[in-house]
């Protein structure tokens, strides 16, 4: 809650973003963004990514689109754990 009154204070939104590294590193966070940012400006089930290379350093290629909506993705993620515990030896019958 305190990271949320703080957002509202400064003009800002909480957003979970997630980030992959050149190295191939990858996390997600909750963070603050203003108002104005890309991430701040999707509304419902939109996606927002922003890649940030050497030739857009200073102004990151936004690309922002509507997302499949929270059954279809619900039922992509419990496909991908499916497909993984099927990979580590689970037996699904």
């Amino acid at each position: 809650m305190r990271l949320y009154r703080e957002a509202r204070a400064h003009d800002q939104v909480l957003r979970y973003v997630g980030t992959v590294e050149s190295d191939g590193s990858c996390h997600v966070e909750l963070g603050l963004y203003d108002a104005n940012h890309a991430f701040a400006r999707a509304k419902g089930t939109d996606n927002v990514v922003a890649f940030t290379t050497d030739r857009y350093r200073n102004q990151p290629l936004v690309i922002r689109g509507p997302g499949a909506g929270p059954e279809v993705t619900a039922g992509g993620v419990f496909a991908d754990l499916l497909r993984l515990s099927a990979y580590l030896g689970a037996r699904l019958s």
